[in-house]
């Protein structure tokens, strides 16, 4: 796992963390952040230092630092997606990841809520943004659609860059724990359209994880189906035709009125055999758990 101390600054953080030499006493960035800045607060958790040896020194109070920050962004009417909230977004991934290993023996209370935290932010700037996401359709990852129309307002491209760092993280803190959530995080990391302000090798990165996990998934439906099974008493899928809304198809995420679903979770709608065949070894891990 990465470390912060050891390892180099991104880019993206770079400028900001230069100011570190000509800001104010701690004392005074104390006040700031009492008062509601956001830097403050980022400030503080990027000079504030920390060891590891059998046990973290100062790491609760940088968490601490970077909750009070993600606190003062939700404080917004809107989110502002700039510079700062990236630098903010990829430096405290950088230090939940470093922790990882030592979260495993010792309770890090402020973990989960820094993850949650990410999350929250995750989805609030996807809620704000007026753009439309890639379909990645997990039978052909090479098949991303973009067809639609992209803004590139500096602003929408930070929230980009923001939310493929926050669906990485995610994805890969589910990997060990939870492959169908994975599955999910890597495909919206992927389903984001690139933004110049990341360099892509995060989403590189997922579809890659992606092929991995879907391969594996298959390997392991398919050792599954080879062992005996007592006769189904219903078809594999019921008819959802009586539905007078229109349905998102899970494979190919087109949308159409009265789709087939599952029968075993009743959740799962498909536009066709062919996507229901195409999402079945992945969908199979998540209905049998149902």
């Amino acid at each position: 796992m990465p470390s912060i101390l050891s390892s180099k600054r991104t880019p993206s953080l770079q400028g900001i963390n230069e100011k570190a030499s000509l800001t104010p006493s701690r004392d005074n960035l104390e006040r700031q952040m009492e008062q509601g800045s956001i830097e403050a607060a980022f400030t503080l958790a990027s000079i504030t230092e920390y060891r590891h040896d059998r046990i973290c020194h100062n790491c609760d109070s940088i968490a601490n630092y970077y909750l009070m920050a993600f606190g003062l962004v939700k404080g917004n009417q809107t989110i502002e997606c700039n510079a700062l909230l990236l630098a903010l977004v990829q430096q405290s991934i950088q230090f939940i990841q470093c922790h990882l290993d030592i979260s495993r023996q010792y309770h890090l209370a402020w973990l989960p809520l820094l993850i949650a935290e990410l999350r929250a932010l995750g989805k609030q700037v996807k809620d704000e943004s007026t753009e439309p996401d890639r379909l990645v359709p997990l039978s052909n990852l090479d098949q991303v659609s973009n067809n639609e129309p992209v803004s590139n307002s500096i602003q929408s491209e930070y929230g980009r860059a923001i939310r493929i760092s926050i669906y990485h993280c995610r994805a890969l803190l589910c990997e060990d724990i939870d492959t169908t959530k994975s599955i999910f995080y890597y495909r919206k990391c992927v389903s984001v359209r690139p933004s110049p302000l990341e360099s892509q090798k995060l989403q590189q990165s997922a579809k890659l994880a992606l092929q991995h996990l879907i391969t594996d998934s298959q390997k392991y439906a398919a050792a599954a189906d080879s062992r005996p099974r007592l006769p189904s008493r219903t078809s594999s899928v019921s008819s959802g035709a009586s539905s007078a809304c229109p349905m998102s198809c899970s494979n190919c995420g087109v949308e159409k009125r009265g789709m087939p679903v599952c029968s075993r979770c009743k959740s799962q709608y498909y536009c066709g055999v062919r996507c229901l065949k195409a999402h079945k070894p992945v969908h199979d891990l998540e209905c049998s758990a149902l």
